[in-house]
C-alpha cells in the first residue's frame, strides 16, 4: 500500500504559516463537501482562500491530491479519536459510551468533513475511490477488530463472533449515527424514528445504542 503513503503537497505548502495552510485546506473542505470532487471548482477554492490558481498548483500537484489532503485532515481527527479511546483499560461498554459520546460531539463539530465523507459514494474515478477507502476504513476497521478481539479475551464478547464481520456492523451503525447528527437529510430520518426531539436527547441515544451493542455481543 505504499501508493498511499506518497507525499500529497509539495514544498511549497510546508513553507506557508499554519494559518495559510488551515485556510486552504478549510476552504477546499468546504468546496469538496458541499460541490463533491467532479464539480468542486478550483478558481472558487483559490479566490476563498486568498490565493491564486497558479499558488494553487504550486502547493499541490492537481486537484486530486488537494482533495485527498482533505480527506487526510478528516482521518487524522478519526484517528486521534480512536488512539484516545480503543487501548484504554476499559471495559467493552465503557469504549462504546466514549466511542458514541466522540461521535456525538464531533459529527456536530466537524459536519464538513462528514458530509464530505458522503460525498465520497459519488465519486466515479474507481483508482481515486480504491486510494480513499484504504485510506479511511482500513483505520476503523483495525482498530474496531481489536476492540472485539480484546472483549472476546476478556471474555466479555462472545467467542463464536468474527471480529472482522462485527468491526463492520458496528462501523455500520457508527456511521448511521455520525450523519444523524451533520446530515439534513439523516437528521430528519432521525426525527421520524424517534421524535422532533432525538437531537436534544444525547443520553437516551448514547444510552440505548450501548445497551443494543452489548446486549448483541456479549458472553
Amino acid at each position: 500500500m505504499e501508493a498511499y503513503k506518497r507525499k500529497l503537497t509539495k514544498k511549497t505548502f510546508d513553507n506557508l504559516s499554519d494559518a495559510k495552510k488551515l485556510l486552504i485546506i478549510q476552504t477546499a473542505t468546504h468546496e469538496f463537501a458541499s460541490q463533491g470532487f467532479d464539480h468542486a471548482n478550483i478558481n472558487t477554492i483559490a479566490e476563498k482562500a486568498g490565493i491564486s490558481v497558479g499558488s494553487l498548483y504550486k502547493y499541490f500537484e492537481s486537484k486530486q491530491d488537494l482533495f485527498l489532503m482533505t480527506i487526510h485532515q478528516g482521518t487524522e481527527v478519526l484517528t486521534n479519536t480512536l488512539q484516545s479511546i480503543i487501548p484504554a483499560d476499559k471495559p467493552f461498554a465503557e469504549k462504546c459510551r466514549d466511542l458514541i459520546q466522540a461521535i456525538q460531539k464531533t459529527s456536530r463539530e466537524q459536519q464538513q468533513l462528514i458530509q464530505l465523507y458522503s460525498e465520497l459514494t459519488s465519486v466515479g474515478n474507481s483508482d481515486l475511490v480504491k486510494q480513499l477507502s484504504y485510506e479511511i476504513e482500513s483505520i476503523s476497521a483495525s482498530m474496531y477488530s481489536e476492540l472485539i478481539k480484546e472483549g472476546q479475551r476478556k471474555g466479555e464478547i462472545r467467542a463464536d463472533l468474527d471480529p472482522a464481520m462485527m468491526a463492520f456492523l458496528m462501523d455500520n451503525l457508527f456511521i448511521s449515527l455520525q450523519f444523524s447528527y451533520s446530515s439534513e437529510y439523516y437528521l430528519q430520518r432521525f426525527k421520524i424514528f424517534l421524535g422532533d426531539d432525538i437531537d436534544d436527547k444525547d443520553a437516551f441515544v448514547l444510552d440505548q445504542t450501548v445497551r443494543f451493542l452489548t446486549s448483541a455481543l456479549k458472553n
